[in-house]
């Protein structure tokens, strides 16, 4: 049975901050009073809390002692007990022989020897991409093995308490314990995140390493060495290092495997952006060196021939009026962007097949491949909620249970809410569209009459990305409620509604005005003198230069914008918010001292949120870099220079701005790996659809072919129609400003046959290019397996070390580690 000890009470805000008298503890580590005990978890409540949750925290409390966890109590120094809002804190300890138990129940793996050399290593640590913490402080790599009490002198550190288990590794075992501690008589009464939910508690959270700086830590500490922290921070959080490795098993080492596995997947994805980057770059620059021989810019800018009004009262336009939008569309819209496209198709299948086996390798590497699920318990909200009882149909005990006839109504009525937002979105893109009409009108009676297509699709543009930050920020909130009030039991099943909620709405908020300009504006405007409207407005109409223009214009102005924003959002506001934080809460505590850990990650530090937003704000961004790169092929750079600073921008919210987030253990990118499986996919089908039906080049080509002896001199007239031989009438009978005796030409091709054969030839091209991309991809994957043959051999030779160094020692008589037991 394990021991019980009794809650210490300290009437002091000192404690011990930082160990001193134990050498074996890692730098800044903070302990009890008695300066062996380590700090592995820190509760927070206020003193003027009502009866109730007194009751709930003594019941805790008292429960973690029969755990055998250690608490000791920092109470307000005694000038500020009695002032409303003294705060106390709780710090939890959990000697070796707790922390061994559980590890041995949450089937952990530990090392068992020193691998052999090279015997864990990739291409990276053949110096391939060294970091500079790795040549600072190499973490080696290790055997592990299942962890069994019974066979503890087999693993590494058995007879060494405080270096068996680390620091974030303490801290999640312990984490697992508060969350499965019950506050009350009634068993479903568990969580430390119900806890704080209620508000009996204010804050838990496993303590940061001292210091991101060592100039805080004082005069005293000079002679130490650097903290995990302080480390990560020289060395990876700082903007100075933006062209360096990522030290990912640093990262791993202090924060767990699941933000490891986040900074490794954007770290890998802003790699690979490069070369796209600068093939992109290529083509926009092989569009500009072109411009001025290019046909087709010729023609548009010199032609005089006139087009029928945007409405019965406007005056004619010109082709030469959009002689603007031609150059553009030169410059992203050439010969080129056909190549790029498939190149850009094969890159993304490329990227996600090799990201499969880089995620294999590190979790290889971590040990943590083919880490089965815990069995999750129910999630605080769901107990709190659930209508009935039931047995757990794999443990058999009895858990808070919701039964199938309250939940489907419940999800039903979740994704009909849903359902109802996305046609929300599809009516402001509408209001959006109906904008750019009447400014267009209003442009064309200004004197801002030339630049009038150019200034209302770009004015619309940002008002477009005006309305997706607001749906996004609204439908954030909204996703969460319904998510919640869906009552999922675990927070696997919550975490996964929650992000495929999130990501569908993203996906038509973000993308929505994207596949309308690039398939739909211009296809159905009808006729002149027969305009089909939208409340009286005629529909938009593109230029003779087509769409493409717009559609790069309205993605470069999403994608800028929105980096933009979010780069504000997480560098500015943050300091803001802190430095008000901090002259609000210093004003109300003045007693806050900085040598302690704890108070210095309560008050200078935010509540860590998750990696949701993360992923999330980088998985749309693949989806501009995947889905349209074809139209701006400058995504690529753009998203390459905004993750250089993202990756350092994260860091630094890391180590310095978020508590310590407790250390997950995950084998990958769980459900996003799913999510770009699929942007992957459509990018594909998008790609083939935008260069046949968007893109120029594909109706250019065949102009060349159908009059191989004009070259392109005739493809301008060739895409508009006269008004007076088509519809054997006038154009000045329906517009005020055409006189009579006029005609004026709209966007039409004049040769039906000529369309028929052109189409055929686009839905050849969508059907060759998916079955080209898809059938070398489903190719390269059937040649190259995500776990390669010398990796394979690895995890087989690490098993057989392992079995073996556990069997040596199986008759081995367990050591008596005596009073280091409490550590």
């Amino acid at each position: 049975a394990l021991p019980i000890y009794s809650i210490e009470m300290a009437n002091t805000s000192g404690g011990t901050p930082l160990s001193s008298k134990t050498d074996d503890l890692p730098p800044g580590t903070a302990t009890f009073r008695d300066q062996r005990r380590r700090v592995d978890y820190v509760l927070v409540y206020n003193d003027d809390a009502d009866e109730g949750s007194v009751e709930m925290r003594e019941y805790f409390h008292t429960e973690l002692r029969k755990k055998g966890l250690h608490l000791e109590e920092i109470a307000p120094e005694i000038d500020d007990a009695s002032s409303e809002g003294g705060l106390f804190w709780i710090l939890v300890h959990a000697p070796f022989s707790v922390l061994t138990h559980h590890a041995e129940d949450m089937g952990w793996k530990m090392p068992v020897r020193v691998a052999d050399d090279d015997a864990k290593s990739t291409l990276c640590d053949a110096g391939l991409c060294k970091t500079p913490l790795d040549t600072h402080r190499k973490i080696p790599d290790y055997y592990a093995a299942l962890f069994r009490r019974d066979l503890l002198q087999s693993f590494l550190h058995h007879d060494s308490p405080n270096q068996f288990f680390s620091n974030p590794q303490r801290s999640r075992l312990v984490y697992d314990i508060l969350q499965n501690t019950s506050y009350s008589e009634n068993s479903h009464d568990l969580g430390i995140d119900k806890l704080e939910e209620s508000k009996v508690y204010l804050a838990a959270f496993p303590l940061h390493d001292g210091s991101h700086t060592a100039e805080e830590v004082g005069p005293e500490m000079d002679d130490q060495e650097d903290t995990a922290r302080q480390e990560l921070r020289k060395y990876w959080g700082r903007w100075g290092m933006w062209y360096k490795n990522q030290p990912l098993d640093h990262i791993r080492e202090y924060f767990g495997e699941a933000v490891a596995f986040y900074f490794a997947w954007i770290g890998m994805y802003t790699v690979w952006l490069i070369p796209a980057s600068i093939f992109g770059l290529f083509v926009v620059i092989y569009g500009a060196a072109t411009l001025s021989s290019f046909p087709l810019v010729n023609q548009t800018c010199m032609s005089n021939t006139a087009m029928c009004p945007a409405c019965s009262n406007c005056e004619l336009t010109y082709v030469n009026s959009s002689c603007t939008y031609s150059k553009l569309s030169r410059l992203f819209d050439n010969e080129l962007t056909l190549v790029f496209a498939v190149i850009m198709s094969f890159w993304a299948t490329f990227f996600l097949e090799f990201w499969k086996r880089k995620s294999i390798e590190l979790a290889y590497r971590w040990d943590v491949l083919g880490e089965e699920e815990e069995a999750e318990r129910p999630r605080p909200q769901y107990c709190i909620k659930a209508t009935e009882r039931a047995p757990n149909p794999i443990t058999g005990r009895i858990e808070p249970h919701f039964p199938p006839s309250s939940r489907v109504p419940r999800f039903i009525t979740g994704w009909s809410i849903l359902a109802m937002m996305f046609v929300v979105l599809l009516i402001l893109v509408f209001a959006v569209i109906l904008y750019r009409t009447i400014i267009l009108v209003v442009f064309l009676g200004s004197s801002f009459r030339t630049e009038a297509p150019v200034l209302s699709s770009l004015t619309g543009s940002v008002l477009n990305l005006v309305v997706i930050i607001i749906m996004s920020f609204f439908y954030q909130k909204l996703a969460k409620l319904l998510t919640d009030w869906e009552m999922h039991r675990t927070d696997d099943d919550y975490s996964y509604h929650l992000t495929l909620k999130m990501y569908l709405f993203e996906f038509v908020n973000y993308y929505a005005s994207l596949f309308y300009i690039a398939f739909f504006k211009g296809r159905f405007t009808g006729y002149p003198c027969d305009y089909h409207t939208l409340f009286g407005y005629r529909l938009e109409e593109c230029s003779v230069s087509g769409c493409f223009y717009e559609l790069s214009q309205q993605l470069l102005v999403i994608l800028v914008g929105k980096q933009i924003f979010n780069n504000f959002m997480e560098l500015v506001v943050p300091k803001i918010k802190m430095r008000v934080k901090k002259w609000r809460l210093r004003k109300e505590y003045s007693n806050i001292k900085d040598s302690e850990q704890w108070k210095r990650d309560y008050y200078d530090c935010e509540p860590f949120g998750g990696l949701f937003g993360e992923y999330l704000e980088m998985v749309i961004q693949l989806g501009f870099v995947t889905i349209f790169v074809a139209a701006m092929p400058l995504a690529p750079l753009f998203s390459l220079l905004n993750n250089i600073v993202e990756i350092r921008l994260d860091a630094k919210k890391f180590i310095s701005v978020y508590r310590r987030p407790v250390a997950m253990k995950t084998d990958g990118i769980g459900i996003w790996q799913t999510i770009i499986s699929t942007i992957v996919t459509f990018a594909v089908v998008a790609n083939a659809f935008l260069i046949a039906f968007t893109s120029e080049v594909i109706p250019q080509i065949f102009y060349r072919y159908v009059y191989p002896t004009d070259g392109l001199d005739g493809y301008v007239t060739n895409v508009i129609t006269n008004y007076t031989e088509t519809h054997n009438t006038t154009s000045s009978q329906c517009f005020t400003y055409v006189n009579e005796g006029d005609t004026c030409y709209f966007k039409k091709l004049t040769d039906e046959l000529y369309y028929y054969r052109l189409f055929l030839i686009r839905a050849i091209f969508v059907i060759l290019f998916e079955h080209i991309v898809f059938g070398v991809s489903r190719f390269i994957d059937l040649l190259v397996p995500d776990i390669p043959r010398s990796l394979y051999l690895k995890i087989k030779r690490e098993e057989y070390m392992a079995s073996s160094a556990l069997t040596e020692d199986l008759d081995s008589p367990p050591p008596d580690h005596g009073e280091k037991s409490m550590v």
